[in-house]
């Protein structure tokens, strides 16, 4: 005996409630010849005969009666457990997780958080912060947020941050003590605070533009971290000259603690993207957050740019 198939069975279970080939096969949207090749199909695979079917009427053999009374708890256990999924297609409850860098948590997610929250209270919001590039299939991820640069050609990705330059700040002490660069090839008297990416353990070169100009100047390093948050810090701190986003030293740059250096100067970033694996079957929690992120994309450019006073 073969094994039948749950289509082959779900259409026996239909002709015994219907007694009808014909409103049996219009339930399960089929034709009338294919509904029928299907039957005669499980008789085969099972050699014995189901139904009995008559110019008139339909009925059940024994055998049909036996296979009905056993497979119709499990089919109906079966439709009880699909429509438990309905919550993930039309309602937002359920854990919605989110991995995101330690920069990318602090600066984009969770300032935003409550605001998403209060929209939609039933979701379990967690966020995995990890500058390392998670598989996000192997760990039960939702949705990722980084740079566009680094994310894999075969996920989805939806733009949560314009492009924006990073730029060159330092401490207005440190600019008072060293002097100021006047070109970016006078980055190299400088001290410099550098980043150590994550991903790969290698000082970052600095690739700086203006316009149409480039330069990919030579600089010290006195400090190195791994954190642009701890960068920013750094700067803040008078440690050196930095190239970081400018959201990071918001308040340093309004209150004029830090400022820019090299003005017009900067290193071009092509946005920050939400990306997730698929476009198939988006869970709900999951499509909400990528409509709250759309419509509350936040801004990471920073207008406070002034200059040190001479002594």
């Amino acid at each position: 005996m073969h094994k039948p198939e749950l289509r082959e069975l779900i259409a026996f279970a239909e002709a015994a409630r219907q007694l009808n080939f014909t409103r049996a096969a219009a339930a399960l949207g089929v034709s009338l010849p294919s509904f029928s090749q299907t039957l005669r199909g499980l008789e085969e695979k099972l050699g014995v005969r189901l139904l009995t079917r008559t110019t008139r009427s339909v009925s059940l053999t024994a055998a049909g009666e036996e296979l009905l009374t056993n497979i119709g708890p499990i089919l109906s256990g079966l439709d009880s457990v699909l429509d438990g999924l309905n919550k993930f297609r039309s309602a937002t409850g359920g854990k919605l997780r989110i991995l995101g860098s330690r920069t990318a948590t602090t600066v984009l997610i969770a300032p935003l958080i409550g605001r998403f929250l209060a929209r939609h209270p039933e979701i379990e919001f967690e966020i995995l912060v990890d500058d390392l590039h998670l598989d996000l299939v192997e760990h039960r991820i939702d949705a990722g947020i980084q740079v566009g640069e680094r994310i894999e050609k075969d996920m989805i990705a939806v733009r949560i941050a314009e492009p924006f330059d990073e730029l060159l700040f330092a401490a207005k002490d440190y600019l008072l003590a060293h002097g100021e660069p006047s070109e970016p090839s006078a980055l190299a008297d400088h001290w410099c605070v550098r980043l150590r990416s994550p991903w790969d353990g290698t000082i970052q070169p600095w690739t700086l533009h203006k316009g149409d100009e480039k330069a990919e100047p030579a600089t010290g390093t006195h400090v190195v971290a791994n954190d642009l948050r701890a960068i920013a810090s750094a700067i803040a701190g008078g440690a050196g000259i930095g190239l970081v986003p400018a959201i990071l030293l918001q308040e340093e740059l309004r209150s004029g603690r830090v400022v820019t250096v090299l003005e017009g100067w900067g290193s071009p970033i092509s946005g920050i993207y939400l990306y997730y694996p698929s476009r198939r079957q988006i869970p709900a929690a999951l499509a909400a957050f990528i409509t709250f992120m759309k419509q509350n994309r936040p801004a990471l450019h920073v207008p406070a740019k002034r200059k040190p006073q001479a002594q």
